[in-house]
């Protein structure tokens, strides 16, 4: 595995997040491949053999592959490597750190809204085609309200807590939070600008394909129909979401040293 080490651009004034972003995934090309794999594989896996709790198994698995890309995303931002493996110049013990961090906070973003599912409808996760009822609409509109505000709780004030790990700084969650709090109008400007931006576009791209293709998701028995209009949402979604998660990798890289030198002046 050969590493390819990239020299980060530093200067009074950083590109935007939308440019650093694209920048970002091509640099790290290769992990960025595996996770879009991945990701296909897993919602082609949903199409072809369904079952009873895949949704969790989905999720476990989802945990593992976008912590591998934020991780190397990272790397790239905070030390300028970029590779299949480019975590590894970092000591295991701040690799460690990081992994336990980042589960910790994927658990706090999402049990907010599980736990809203669970009281509505039953159960903590609902399948894709749990979700395509239109009995469960309005505890998905809840459950989302849960999931922004949770995200963004988590986006200002803890996220941090990653780029920290690696650096080595030995910052705990008072630290955080009060990196949070000198930097909570800039990662709510750029959250808003950024990933949200690029949701809205990219189901405005679904609904256009869906429009288009003329084809239903859902087939008579309420199984996911697999269809020429379901993979082009399938593939355009996921895409999105790696587009995604390295603009929120780089919102937070950039809030972390933000915040710290505002709290040091």
């Amino acid at each position: 595995m050969a590493q390819d080490k990239e020299t980060v651009q530093t200067g009074p004034k950083q590109p935007g997040i939308w440019k650093t972003s694209f920048v970002a995934i091509l640099r790290c090309w290769a992990s960025t491949v595996i996770v879009a794999i991945l990701m296909l594989a897993m919602a082609f896996w949903q199409f072809a053999a369904p079952f009873s709790g895949q949704v969790y198994v989905i999720y476990v698995l989802g945990l593992v592959i976008w912590g591998y890309f934020a991780l190397s995303l990272f790397a790239w931002l905070l030390n300028g490597y970029a590779g299949i493996a480019a975590f590894k110049e970092f000591d295991a013990s701040r690799v460690r750190l990081f992994s336990g961090r980042y589960i910790v906070l994927q658990l706090l973003d999402t049990l907010p809204a599980s736990l809203g599912l669970f009281v509505l409808t039953g159960h903590f996760m609902l399948s894709p085609e749990d979700m395509a009822k239109i009995e469960n609409l309005s505890a998905i509109g809840i459950s989302s309200i849960f999931t922004f505000v949770s995200l963004w709780i988590v986006l200002v004030f803890f996220a941090t807590l990653l780029p920290a790990a690696l650096i080595g700084d030995g910052s705990g969650v008072g630290r955080a939070v009060a990196r949070g709090r000198k930097t909570v109008w800039y990662v709510t400007g750029r959250v808003l600008l950024g990933p949200v931006l690029m949701l809205f576009l990219g189901s405005m791209i679904v609904n256009l394909v869906q429009t288009a293709g003329g084809q239903p998701l859902i087939s008579s028995d309420g199984a996911l129909a697999f269809n020429a209009t379901s993979i082009i949402t399938m593939v355009v979604s996921s895409l999105q979401y790696i587009v995604i998660g390295a603009m929120i990798v780089v919102i937070v890289s950039r809030a972390y040293h933000l915040g710290e030198k505002r709290l040091t002046v």
